[in-house]
Protein backbone atom coordinates (compact mmCIF):
# COMPACT_ATOMS: atom_id res chain seq x y z
CA UNK A 1 0.00 0.00 0.00
CA UNK A 2 1.43 3.22 -1.11
CA UNK A 3 2.06 6.13 1.72
CA UNK A 4 0.32 9.33 1.65
CA UNK A 5 3.40 11.13 0.67
CA UNK A 6 4.11 8.71 -2.01
CA UNK A 7 0.78 9.42 -3.66
CA UNK A 8 0.86 12.95 -3.18
CA UNK A 9 4.40 12.40 -4.94
CA UNK A 10 2.58 11.01 -7.84
CA UNK A 11 0.22 13.45 -8.45
CA UNK A 12 1.71 15.65 -11.13
CA UNK A 13 -1.06 18.37 -10.89
CA UNK A 14 0.13 18.84 -7.33
CA UNK A 15 4.07 20.84 -8.92
CA UNK A 16 1.28 23.55 -10.46
CA UNK A 17 -0.52 24.27 -7.09
CA UNK A 18 2.94 23.91 -4.85
CA UNK A 19 4.34 26.34 -7.11
CA UNK A 20 1.40 28.85 -6.97
CA UNK A 21 1.18 28.80 -3.27
CA UNK A 22 4.81 29.65 -2.65
CA UNK A 23 4.89 32.37 -5.67
CA UNK A 24 1.75 33.66 -3.72
CA UNK A 25 3.79 33.40 -0.05
CA UNK A 26 6.34 35.38 -2.08
CA UNK A 27 4.05 38.20 -2.88
CA UNK A 28 2.11 37.94 0.46
CA UNK A 29 4.62 37.49 3.16
CA UNK A 30 8.29 38.54 2.03
CA UNK A 31 9.58 40.83 4.48
CA UNK A 32 12.65 42.19 5.86
CA UNK A 33 11.60 39.72 8.88
CA UNK A 34 11.87 36.57 6.83
CA UNK A 35 14.55 37.46 3.75
CA UNK A 36 17.57 36.78 4.35
CA UNK A 37 20.60 37.94 1.89
CA UNK A 38 24.05 38.14 0.79
CA UNK A 39 26.25 39.43 -2.15
CA UNK A 40 28.81 42.11 -3.27
CA UNK A 41 29.03 43.79 -6.67
CA UNK A 42 32.29 44.49 -7.97
CA UNK A 43 33.84 47.76 -7.90
CA UNK A 44 34.13 49.09 -11.86
CA UNK A 45 32.05 46.16 -13.08
CA UNK A 46 28.55 46.50 -11.70
CA UNK A 47 28.51 42.95 -11.81
CA UNK A 48 27.76 40.50 -8.60
CA UNK A 49 30.95 38.44 -7.87
CA UNK A 50 29.31 35.07 -7.24
CA UNK A 51 26.78 33.08 -8.73
CA UNK A 52 26.27 31.25 -5.58
CA UNK A 53 22.80 31.08 -3.78
CA UNK A 54 22.49 34.54 -2.03
CA UNK A 55 18.87 34.56 -1.02
CA UNK A 56 16.61 32.36 1.30
CA UNK A 57 12.84 33.40 2.08
CA UNK A 58 11.21 31.17 5.32
CA UNK A 59 7.56 31.32 5.94
CA UNK A 60 4.94 28.87 7.61
CA UNK A 61 2.73 26.64 6.12
CA UNK A 62 -1.38 27.82 6.31
CA UNK A 63 -3.55 24.90 7.36
CA UNK A 64 -5.47 23.39 4.03
CA UNK A 65 -3.26 24.46 1.73
CA UNK A 66 -0.79 21.57 -0.25
CA UNK A 67 2.09 22.90 1.00
CA UNK A 68 0.69 22.25 4.47
CA UNK A 69 -0.75 18.67 3.67
CA UNK A 70 2.83 18.27 1.96
CA UNK A 71 4.43 18.97 5.29
CA UNK A 72 2.09 16.89 7.51
CA UNK A 73 2.82 13.91 4.90
CA UNK A 74 6.58 14.37 5.12
CA UNK A 75 6.28 13.19 8.29
CA UNK A 76 3.63 11.05 8.68
CA UNK A 77 3.32 8.12 10.91
CA UNK A 78 2.26 5.79 7.74
CA UNK A 79 6.19 6.30 7.59
CA UNK A 80 7.01 4.51 10.72
CA UNK A 81 7.95 1.57 9.40
CA UNK A 82 10.67 2.76 7.26
CA UNK A 83 13.86 2.21 8.71
CA UNK A 84 16.42 5.34 9.13
CA UNK A 85 19.12 4.56 6.14
CA UNK A 86 17.48 2.06 4.30
CA UNK A 87 17.12 2.08 0.64
CA UNK A 88 13.61 2.83 0.64
CA UNK A 89 14.29 5.77 3.08
CA UNK A 90 17.06 6.99 0.31
CA UNK A 91 14.81 6.45 -2.47
CA UNK A 92 11.60 8.31 -0.82
CA UNK A 93 13.81 11.23 -0.24
CA UNK A 94 15.29 11.57 -3.73
CA UNK A 95 11.97 11.40 -5.11
CA UNK A 96 10.55 14.26 -2.75
CA UNK A 97 13.82 16.38 -4.21
CA UNK A 98 13.28 15.34 -7.48
CA UNK A 99 9.43 16.77 -7.20
CA UNK A 100 10.45 20.26 -5.25
CA UNK A 101 13.26 20.31 -8.05
CA UNK A 102 10.20 20.42 -10.26
CA UNK A 103 8.40 22.78 -8.50
CA UNK A 104 11.92 25.28 -8.14
CA UNK A 105 11.68 25.12 -11.86
CA UNK A 106 8.01 25.83 -12.33
CA UNK A 107 8.35 28.71 -9.92
CA UNK A 108 11.27 29.83 -12.47
CA UNK A 109 9.16 29.60 -15.68
CA UNK A 110 5.80 30.62 -14.67
CA UNK A 111 6.14 33.40 -11.68
CA UNK A 112 9.55 35.47 -12.04
CA UNK A 113 7.93 38.48 -12.14
CA UNK A 114 6.21 37.45 -8.88
CA UNK A 115 9.36 36.48 -7.37
CA UNK A 116 11.43 39.86 -8.65
CA UNK A 117 8.55 42.30 -7.32
CA UNK A 118 8.80 40.84 -4.04
CA UNK A 119 12.60 40.84 -3.80
CA UNK A 120 12.94 44.55 -5.45
CA UNK A 121 10.59 45.49 -2.52
CA UNK A 122 12.33 43.88 0.45
CA UNK A 123 15.88 44.50 -0.57
CA UNK A 124 15.88 46.58 -3.22
CA UNK A 125 13.40 49.53 -2.25
CA UNK A 126 13.12 52.14 -4.30
CA UNK A 127 15.37 51.44 -7.21
CA UNK A 128 14.25 50.64 -10.49
CA UNK A 129 13.99 47.94 -13.30
CA UNK A 130 16.34 49.84 -15.24
CA UNK A 131 18.94 50.03 -12.75
CA UNK A 132 18.90 46.55 -11.42
CA UNK A 133 17.39 44.45 -13.86
CA UNK A 134 16.92 41.13 -11.75
CA UNK A 135 16.87 39.16 -15.04
CA UNK A 136 18.35 35.90 -13.66
CA UNK A 137 15.89 34.43 -10.47
CA UNK A 138 16.70 30.54 -9.74
CA UNK A 139 15.27 28.86 -7.03
CA UNK A 140 17.79 26.67 -5.77
CA UNK A 141 16.09 24.22 -3.08
CA UNK A 142 13.06 23.93 -1.12
CA UNK A 143 13.21 22.19 2.03
CA UNK A 144 9.98 21.55 4.47
CA UNK A 145 9.90 20.76 8.10
CA UNK A 146 7.46 20.32 10.55
CA UNK A 147 8.24 22.51 13.45
CA UNK A 148 4.05 21.89 15.06
CA UNK A 149 5.61 19.93 18.09
CA UNK A 150 7.59 23.07 19.13
CA UNK A 151 5.41 26.10 20.99
CA UNK A 152 5.12 29.13 19.03
CA UNK A 153 7.37 31.32 21.49
CA UNK A 154 10.41 28.73 20.81
CA UNK A 155 10.53 29.81 17.75
CA UNK A 156 11.66 33.34 18.39
CA UNK A 157 14.96 34.54 19.44
CA UNK A 158 15.01 36.50 23.03
CA UNK A 159 16.98 40.08 23.13
CA UNK A 160 18.53 40.20 26.84
CA UNK A 161 19.23 43.16 28.16
CA UNK A 162 21.64 43.39 31.71
CA UNK A 163 22.90 45.96 33.98
CA UNK A 164 26.32 46.51 32.78
CA UNK A 165 29.65 44.88 34.83
CA UNK A 166 27.13 41.80 35.27
CA UNK A 167 26.64 37.95 34.35
CA UNK A 168 23.14 36.38 33.83
CA UNK A 169 22.43 32.73 32.76
CA UNK A 170 20.77 33.51 29.23
CA UNK A 171 20.50 29.70 28.87
CA UNK A 172 18.41 29.33 31.53
CA UNK A 173 16.85 32.50 31.25
CA UNK A 174 15.28 31.47 28.13
CA UNK A 175 14.24 28.38 28.98
CA UNK A 176 12.31 29.56 31.72
CA UNK A 177 10.32 32.32 30.05
CA UNK A 178 9.65 30.30 27.27
CA UNK A 179 8.37 27.29 29.42
CA UNK A 180 6.35 30.20 31.28
CA UNK A 181 5.37 31.90 27.94
CA UNK A 182 3.77 28.57 27.00
CA UNK A 183 2.24 27.82 30.53
CA UNK A 184 0.59 31.03 30.50
CA UNK A 185 0.47 33.14 27.36
CA UNK A 186 1.91 35.93 28.81
CA UNK A 187 4.39 38.50 26.96
CA UNK A 188 8.19 38.41 27.70
CA UNK A 189 7.93 41.76 29.01
CA UNK A 190 4.81 40.74 31.47
CA UNK A 191 6.77 37.44 32.73
CA UNK A 192 10.06 39.85 33.41
CA UNK A 193 7.89 42.65 35.72
CA UNK A 194 6.13 39.37 37.62
CA UNK A 195 9.71 37.27 38.20
CA UNK A 196 11.35 40.51 39.67
CA UNK A 197 8.40 40.81 41.70
CA UNK A 198 8.55 37.98 43.12
CA UNK A 199 12.36 38.88 43.49
CA UNK A 200 13.60 35.88 41.79
CA UNK A 201 17.49 35.60 41.58
CA UNK A 202 17.71 34.60 38.17
CA UNK A 203 16.51 37.81 36.94
CA UNK A 204 18.04 40.16 39.58
CA UNK A 205 20.82 41.56 37.09
CA UNK A 206 18.35 41.63 34.00
CA UNK A 207 16.56 44.86 33.20
CA UNK A 208 14.96 43.87 29.96
CA UNK A 209 13.64 40.94 27.70
CA UNK A 210 12.31 41.50 23.80
CA UNK A 211 11.05 39.60 21.50
CA UNK A 212 13.26 39.00 18.87
CA UNK A 213 13.46 37.98 14.78
CA UNK A 214 11.51 34.39 14.35
CA UNK A 215 14.20 32.09 13.58
CA UNK A 216 11.96 28.88 12.94
CA UNK A 217 9.76 28.50 9.95
CA UNK A 218 8.21 25.47 7.99
CA UNK A 219 9.50 26.45 4.09
CA UNK A 220 13.10 27.56 3.15
CA UNK A 221 13.18 28.57 0.02
CA UNK A 222 16.96 29.32 -1.24
CA UNK A 223 17.68 31.00 -4.50
CA UNK A 224 20.28 32.84 -6.56
CA UNK A 225 19.42 36.12 -7.73
CA UNK A 226 21.76 38.26 -10.04
CA UNK A 227 21.70 41.39 -8.66
CA UNK A 228 24.14 43.26 -10.85
CA UNK A 229 23.57 46.97 -12.23
CA UNK A 230 22.83 47.69 -15.76
CA UNK A 231 25.61 49.87 -16.04
CA UNK A 232 28.77 49.91 -14.76
CA UNK A 233 29.05 52.68 -12.15
CA UNK A 234 31.08 55.45 -12.05
CA UNK A 235 34.89 54.59 -11.01
CA UNK A 236 34.93 56.50 -7.96
CA UNK A 237 31.97 54.57 -6.81
CA UNK A 238 33.35 51.63 -4.06
CA UNK A 239 32.08 48.11 -4.20
CA UNK A 240 29.14 47.36 -2.63
CA UNK A 241 28.16 44.60 -0.29
CA UNK A 242 24.56 44.01 0.83
CA UNK A 243 24.21 41.69 3.35
CA UNK A 244 21.49 40.90 5.98
CA UNK A 245 21.56 38.31 8.25
CA UNK A 246 18.64 37.79 11.11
Amino acid sequence: MKTKIESFLENKSNIDILAKEIAVSFSKYSSTENIDYSFDIGKGTGKIKSKQPNTSFYFDTIEGTSLDILKKYLFDKDLANIEKESEEEKNLMMNVVSFLSKVGKKIDKNYKDTIEESLRKTILPNTSKKDFPLDEIEIISIDIADYSSIPESNKYFLRIGKLPDTSIDTEKIITYVNDQQEKTGKTVQDILEEEKEKNNRLFHNVIDIELGRKYLYDVNITLFANYSLSEMPPKEVPPISWKWKG
